[in-house]
């Protein structure tokens, strides 16, 4: 177990099937005290009048600008709790922006996971069975690819990485900044 000096709130984004959730949870594996946030738990907490977050509805912008309020708000009270945080989720430009703005004066940091889009299918099909998401890896691989270097995220190709070496890459570069 790690203690880092200052706390932290690390967003890991990507598309689905890119390995967000995994390496989420063994980087909190690597700190005494550490919480990882689901962004898909925060929007299932919806029961009546739930959207899935496509297509792109006034809805769906406000259940997701929503999702993401709480996800900072609850980011906020772990860290006051002196738990570090990692937010595991699929975050676009507009909610990427929400998540800084909301986490000013905090130490954020987030990466992005991009492995290639057949990598990204294949761990897909090895665990889920929605066919609707599947067709939408191709729109979010598209976007993420368009996007890699627009934002201040640090871009991870796991392409050719086995789970451990992009846990032990993220977490390299959360120590070196501590």
């Amino acid at each position: 177990m790690t203690e880092t000096k200052e706390l932290f709130v690390c967003l890991i984004t990507g598309p689905a099937g890119a390995g967000k959730s995994s390496v989420t949870k063994a980087l909190a594996a690597k700190y005494e005290r550490c919480s990882v946030i689901g962004v898909d738990q925060i929007h299932n907490m919806i029961v009546s009048g739930y959207v899935r977050q496509w297509p792109w509805s006034e809805e769906v912008r406000l259940q997701t600008t929503l999702g993401a309020k709480n996800v900072c708000d609850l980011a906020s009270n772990f860290m006051g709790a002196g738990f570090n945080v990692f937010i595991d989720g699929v975050v676009g430009e507009k909610l990427f922006n929400q998540y800084a703005e909301s986490l000013a004066g905090k130490k954020f940091k987030a990466f992005l996971l991009l492995p290639s889009l057949e990598v990204v299918l294949k761990r897909f099909d090895e665990r889920e069975v929605d066919p609707p998401l599947r067709e939408r890896i191709y729109e979010l691989h598209e976007k993420y690819t368009k996007l890699k270097g627009q934002l201040n995220w640090q871009v991870i190709d796991s392409t050719n990485q086995t789970l451990h070496q992009t846990v032990e890459q993220i977490y390299s570069e959360m120590v070196s900044q501590s």
